[in-house]
């Protein structure tokens, strides 16, 4: 319910922005779809999980700061997608002794969710009448959050269930290139972007499921980004 409540904030804003610049064509409201792939983390001594790629929608607005301007003011937020974790495999190392039995994690039934809003600028230059080249820079709010069941054997096997949460607020570069088609009173506008994280987090310790910490679920935030997009220009 909160990304709803982000994303129709956005959309508000970017339809008064329309409404006082439709004449100079200096406003748009983009809909994409982005694949992301989380990074891989360790869960035991060279044990590492790395969910699969997901894809998630997104709105994203855009705006001139000034009249005649080729930089742009940018929001946009987008939803939650997942991916399941891969891992169903021994955990701990051997030898395998009734004191230290063969610890077998099974963690293909927890998702990693992932989703984001950001606030930015973007310097859009154009190519001709009808193609244009971004350059954007953004800070995104990253939200990292594995949940569902897990079992495990050994000593202290069993079935558990994660649902943990880490925020991680990050510099993105965004590279966008599209073209536009005049409908009407305003420009249909497609394209495809690609985006790299500014810097990451590397995991520090190799936590239980159960205490899964910030700083190993940062280090889990991916660092590139790719959509496709469709739009309108104002």
């Amino acid at each position: 319910m909160k990304s709803i409540s982000i994303l129709a904030a956005i959309l508000a804003t970017g339809a008064l922005s329309a409404q006082d610049s439709a004449n100079n064509l200096n406003a748009r409201v983009i809909l994409f779809g982005e694949s992301i792939q989380t990074r891989g983390i360790l869960l035991g001594q060279g044990v590492e999980d790395k969910a699969d790629r997901q894809t998630g929608p997104g709105l994203r607005v855009m705006g001139r700061f000034a009249e005649g301007s080729r930089w742009n003011w940018e929001l946009a937020g987008r939803f939650q997608s997942s991916a399941r974790m891969v891992t169903n495999r021994v955990i701990n190392a051997p030898p395998y002794t009734t004191e230290n039995p063969a610890n077998v994690l099974d963690a293909t039934k927890v998702k990693v969710d992932y989703s984001y809003w950001s606030v930015g600028a973007g310097y859009v230059l154009p190519l001709g009448d009808n193609v244009d080249f971004g350059l954007h820079l953004e800070g995104r709010a990253e939200t990292i959050n594995p949940k569902g069941s897990y079992t495990q054997t050994g000593r202290a096997g069993g079935t558990g269930y994660i649902d943990a949460m880490a925020v991680y607020f990050r510099p993105w570069v965004r590279l966008s290139l599209d073209v536009k088609l005049r409908t009407g009173s305003f420009y249909t506008v497609v394209g495809a972007d690609a985006g790299f994280a500014g810097f990451k987090t590397n995991q520090r310790v190799i936590p239980p499921m159960s205490q899964m910490d910030d700083q190993t679920m940062r280090s889990m935030a991916p660092t590139w980004a790719g959509s496709i997009y469709a739009g309108i220009q104002f």
